[in-house]
């Protein structure tokens, strides 16, 4: 299995990371895979409003984990992917759901604050394009927009690690034009940054309209989003050992124990110990993907001395037992 990991905010940086570790070189601000990794590109764009942007349309000939790993430091990251699965690896995988259609796609806005994981089996094709952004960043592209100010609210309070929609057939047209751009390599540039634009405004308005829809209020100040912040850190910070109770919890973030619930609830969508068990199975699925733990070395990371309540938790997670990710039989 091929293990991609970094912490990257610069993608002309990731993009480097990826060819030293393909051993391979950037042409063109392109990484074509060598054959012994598979098909395919990974191209970088520098867009005319200081946005960065990755382009790929690559096939792996092995099983593959792409982890970003979380950081203090907040940058989002949009994603506009299509997966293509291979007939023979439509499986019980999380992060490839089995259905009868081998085109998977979605739309995904991720925030460095949480660790970020994507597998694809070996043989499997992903077109996409990814961007990298902060917040002063969006400040600037919606400014003069009278919905500006409601967005960057929005994503504050109700960002829970990821931000997800499935891509209707508009999308779809899009990254393909952006992917593939069937023009005149002089003209290809000017229409990558057209088709970009275009998804971005229809991204933003998506959401604008989902914020009507829903009468979307601001009621928490910063300072109870940061001290949630700080509650969030602290329940999975070490997942070997027993989370603090809610009165523990609620002093530290200096709220009374209902308002610490149901403030949590409302920006990172679950309930608190909800939230704390799917963040630890989150993480134990990640660790038995990698092949390097035993069954037992993950169950003890996360907390569990007793196995067979792993595995009955984990079956509960994911409908699966943690030894199926091994192959174990």
């Amino acid at each position: 299995m091929l293990k991609l990991e970094y912490d990257y905010t610069n993608y002309e940086e990731l993009l480097q990371y990826f060819a030293k570790t393909f051993h391979h070189t950037i042409i063109d601000n392109t990484l074509v895979f060598p054959p012994d990794i598979g098909t395919g590109y990974f191209k970088y764009i520098q867009l005319s409003n200081g946005l960065q942007g990755l382009i790929s349309d690559y096939t792996i000939n092995q099983d593959t984990i792409f982890k970003r790993t979380k950081i203090e430091q907040e940058f989002f990251s949009l994603r506009f992917d299509e997966v293509y699965i291979p007939e023979d690896d439509r499986s019980d995988t999380d992060e490839v759901p089995a259905e009868t259609n081998l085109i998977k796609s979605a739309v995904l806005l991720g925030s460095t604050k949480f660790d970020w994981l994507f597998f694809t089996p070996k043989n499997t094709r992903v077109k996409g394009v990814d961007f990298m952004f902060n917040r002063q960043w969006l400040g600037e592209f919606l400014k003069g927009e009278t919905v500006g100010d409601l967005i960057r609210k929005y994503l504050s309070l109700k960002m829970s690690a990821f931000y997800y929609e499935p891509m209707d057939i508009e999308y779809k047209k899009i990254l393909s034009e952006i992917v593939n751009t069937g023009v005149d390599p002089s003209y290809e540039n000017l229409v990558i940054q057209n088709r970009v634009m275009l998804l971005l405004e229809r991204f933003f308005t998506r959401i604008h309209d989902k914020i009507s829809y829903i009468h979307f209020e601001v009621k928490m100040t910063p300072d109870d989003i940061m001290r949630l912040a700080k509650i969030e850190s602290e329940l999975v910070k070490d997942f070997s050992v027993e989370p603090l109770g809610i009165s523990k919890l609620a002093r530290m973030a200096a709220m009374s124990p209902s308002k610490l619930k149901n403030s949590f609830k409302e920006i990172y969508g679950l309930p608190v110990y909800q939230y704390f068990q799917k963040q630890r199975m989150n993480k134990a699925k990640a660790m038995l993907l990698s092949k390097k733990y035993t069954v037992r070395d993950v169950g003890v990371e996360v907390g569990f001395s007793n196995l067979s309540n792993f595995a009955k938790a984990f079956k509960k997670s994911f409908d699966q037992l943690p030894s199926d990710l091994l192959g174990d039989k």
